[in-house]
């Protein structure tokens, strides 16, 4: 399971026994964390977090059901939104509610700022009351109300800078003064990358140009933490490191100069300090020693201009790098470094320190390592040959050379040839075993770099059984992509690859990611292969096209007019494809 999908299962868990909870202490007599609610007021948030998870038919049922929740709160919106229910459920809606609605929520919360900023439930409502009047205040049409959306962020963030030494150590003020921060500087919230209503509402944002009233801010809050004698303590906390990240984002679209004399403070005060660059130094940095100091050597790492990623490099990685690559909480900080180089040199010398390592890495489970040292390769068009030597050599197929193509599975389990041949005999779990992500990825990249012809040769020497069942596997069904679509991937190749194939198509295009396979297969091939596809799959063609994928490719390749009439069916094929050779012609 990747780590995003274990926490979003995770997330739905939470969700599941919070109300579980809720429930029973209603029946105790408890009614919620916090301020105390009614009875019948508890129960009627309960109900409500039930029925928006249940969804709703359209967004008129939607809105009507947030109007009618606010109504409920009115004149006791401090209240509710102090108590752990009624926070979660207004801080749930609020992003759906219209202009009155947020005005009269912003004039309660305006009238109390300090006690609100440290009070564990509203402290939530207060921080998406920022994000909601930031987000109206760059898009709302109605000049008035923009105003007061712009007035209410500057005012809760002014109040927050005004007051920063006690809230900066609290953890609640000082979650609001990251979404403040945030919100100025329009930095999405990383969560947006999984929702699409937030994915959406980031695109619209990033078409406008920052505020300078709002930059200005920014810029204050980064001046007066800069100052601070505790500046070096910041790091070792998770809570402030957490503001000093979303500090130098900020910064990073703001004001490149105050950046920059941060990057320079945080490498001499907090990452290394009286460090002298040693390669040889088998002491690990102060900044690889704590959790929080490496998210912000990651974010360092993200924003940091050339001469700055230069200085980092030389003062912190040298002669650390394998070291840092095999630790557990450190090797995130190598990916990064790897992935945000921009000097081939530069790169080309993390390789070479690196390149005899790689077994070793892999062994403690490190694999985004390898594959951020693949996406260097392909970037930068360098160290491609030795990189794939490397390979072979960590997953023992280098010699004899009839191990070199079993290469392909070895990598795409990430494991030695031994192993691979012991765990997987025969390779009879291949369709539905769970494969490497880091693996496939590297045989996607693999296939290209420049010169791909080795991989392309281990890859067609494969029993054709075995390929079916890898491209019909959820992760090894992009591989088929890039062999099709790599511009360095010789069309006899990819003809070799369509004939190699015949006698499974039926199979791939019966499945969810067979037919993923063969769509792509389908794509490439010219059309004497396509009619040479089609005459296999008409044969009993019952016992695949009626299948749930089967029907869609069945469709999408025209196969009952292909049945009815080859000769149509290529007229239509010609068609089609001077469609397509005229589209590509407008999009040129």
């Amino acid at each position: 399971m990747s780590e995003n999908a274990e926490r979003s299962m995770n997330k739905r868990k939470r969700k599941k026994s919070f109300l579980k909870n809720a429930r029973k202490y209603a029946k105790k007599g408890h009614f919620g964390c916090g301020s105390q609610l009614e009875s019948d007021t508890y129960q009627y948030f309960v109900k409500i977090m039930e029925v928006y998870r249940e969804g709703f038919d359209n967004d008129d049922d939607k809105r009507v059901f947030v109007n009618n929740v606010f109504q409920q709160t009115e004149e006791q919106e401090i209240q509710c939104c102090c108590n752990q229910i009624g926070c979660r459920v207004i801080e749930m809606l609020l992003s759906f509610a219209n202009d009155e609605v947020m005005k009269r929520y912003m004039e309660c919360f305006s009238k109390d700022l300090r006690p609100l900023c440290s009070d564990k439930f509203a402290s939530h409502v207060l921080e998406e009351l920022v994000s909601q009047s930031y987000k109206r205040s760059i898009q709302n049409d109605n000049d008035e109300m923009k105003n007061v959306y712009r007035n209410f962020t500057l005012k809760i963030s002014k109040y927050l800078l005004n007051n920063l030494e006690d809230f900066v150590w609290d953890i609640y003020g000082n979650h609001i003064i990251r979404t403040c921060l945030r919100s100025l500087a329009n930095i999405p919230k990383e969560e947006s990358k999984t929702m699409n209503r937030e994915k959406k509402v980031k695109l619209e944002t990033e078409e406008y140009p920052l505020d300078p009233e709002y930059s200005d801010v920014i810029i204050e809050y980064g001046e007066r933490i800069l100052t601070w004698p505790q500046f070096p303590d910041l790091c070792k906390s998770e809570k402030t490191s957490g503001l000093l990240q979303i500090i130098l984002r900020a910064l990073h679209n703001v004001n490149s100069k105050l950046l920059k004399k941060y990057l320079k403070k945080l490498l001499n005060s907090c990452f290394a300090p009286d460090a002298e660059e040693n390669p040889k130094q088998d002491v690990l940095l102060p900044v690889f020693l704590t959790t929080s100091s490496l998210m912000v050597l990651e974010v360092y790492i993200q924003v940091a201009p050339q001469k700055n990623f230069t200085q980092l490099y030389a003062k912190c990685f040298i002669g650390r790098l394998v070291k840092l690559a095999k630790i557990r909480n450190t090797n995130f900080a190598v990916q990064k470094l790897i992935m945000h180089c921009q000097e081939k040199s530069e790169f080309e010398s993390i390789f070479d320190e690196m390149a005899d390592h790689y077994q070793d890495i892999i062994k403690e489970g490190h694999t985004g390592v390898i594959w951020a040292l693949a996406e260097g390769c392909k970037r930068f068009s360098t160290k491609q040959g030795p990189f794939f030597n490397n390979i072979l050599k960590a997953l023992n197929c280098f010699e004899p050379d009839d191990r070199q193509p079993h290469l392909i599975l070895c990598l795409a389990r990430m494991k030695t040839f031994e192993d691979n041949i012991s765990s997987h005999p025969n390779n009879e779990d291949l369709q539905k075993s769970r494969l490497n992500l880091h693996g496939t990825l590297i045989l996607q990249i693999l296939l290209e770099f420049n010169k791909p012809i080795k991989i392309v040769n281990n890859l067609l020497e494969m029993e054709t059984k075995d390929l079916k069942n890898l491209f019909s596997n959820t992760m090894g069904s992009h591989i088929v992509d890039s062999y099709m679509k790599s511009a360095f991937v010789g069309e006899k190749s990819r003809e070799k690859l369509v004939r190699k194939m015949k006698g499974t198509y039926q199979e791939l295009a019966a499945t969810k990611f067979g037919s993923r396979s063969f769509e792509a297969i389908w794509n490439a091939a010219g059309l004497k292969h396509k009619m040479a596809i089609l005459d296999e799959l008409c044969y009993k063609d019952a016992l695949w096209s009626n299948s749930e994928f089967g029907k869609i490719i069945a469709n999408k390749i025209h196969l009952s007019l292909y049945k009815r009439s080859k000769e149509e069916w290529k007229h239509s094929f010609n068609k089609n494809d001077k469609v397509q050779d005229l589209l590509l012609e407008i999009t040129k």
